[in-house]
Formats: structure tokens, C-alpha cells, sequence
């Protein structure tokens, strides 16, 4: 829902420790419908200028929403073992390397033979072992 998202933003806000000018702007146009009152107090107390709920809606840029990393899940056997954070879209090949050199991963299939090596692009690499 819009409310858990704009809670999830607080939050990242808070974690971050501070905000800009420009973000608490954006902050309180998005939060406006939902708690007008609170959101034109700060507004004007930011002294932003002109009413809030007459103001311009912010500009939507879907390639800031996109994430260059993913976190991928390793499993041995279906078992969830490990995670690892790598480029979207990155090749079977370099995932599966980077997985196996995990060294959480290699202690676990250290003297182990590999029968399988599973690859769902983007969410998971399994290791089926004997």
C-alpha cells in the first residue's frame, strides 16, 4: 500500500540520518494526501513557499528505481546456505564461480562431488551435492 511504502522511505530516511532540502520537499508532496495538515505545518515552516496542495506533482524517473545489484540465495541441496549480492543480468558462469568461492559455500561442498548446479538468473544458484 502507499502507506507502508511511505513508511518504508521514512525508515530508509531515519537509517540514512539525514535528509536534504529538495527530499523533504519531494517528502511532503508525496505525504500530503494522506496527512495534509502535518505535511503543509512542515511545509511552510520549511518555508518552501506557496501553498503544498497547490503545488506541482513530483516527477516520476523509473531508471532511479532500478537496481544495479541483486542479492542472490546459495543453496546446497535446496537448503538455503548463503547470499550474495551480484550485477543484474550477470552470466550463469560468473555467478556460479563467485557462488562456489563463497567460503561458507566451499567449506560445505569441500570433498563433495557436484552432480547439479541450478541457476534462476537473478534469484538463486543451487548446488545439488553427493
Amino acid at each position: 500500500t502507499a502507506i507502508a511504502t511511505m513508511m518504508a522511505l521514512v525508515n530508509d530516511i531515519y537509517n540514512t540520518g539525514s535528509v536534504n532540502r529538495a527530499e523533504l520537499r519531494t517528502l511532503c508532496l508525496l505525504l500530503n494526501p494522506f496527512a495534509p495538515h502535518m505535511t503543509e505545518e512542515i511545509y511552510e515552516a520549511n518555508n518552501f513557499g506557496g501553498v503544498l496542495n497547490e503545488q506541482e506533482w513530483p516527477k516520476y524517473d523509473e531508471s532511479l528505481c532500478q537496481d544495479e545489484t541483486v542479492e542472490i540465495v546459495v543453496q546446497i541441496c535446496g537448503k538455503v546456505k548463503s547470499k550474495l549480492n551480484v550485477p543484474v543480468g550477470a552470466a550463469q558462469e560468473d555467478v556460479l564461480a563467485q557462488a562456489a568461492a563463497d567460503p561458507k559455500i566451499a567449506a560445505l561442498i569441500d570433498g563433495k562431488t557436484v552432480v547439479k548446479q541450478i541457476y534462476v538468473q537473478n534469484k538463486l544458484v543451487n548446488f545439488v551435492v553427493k
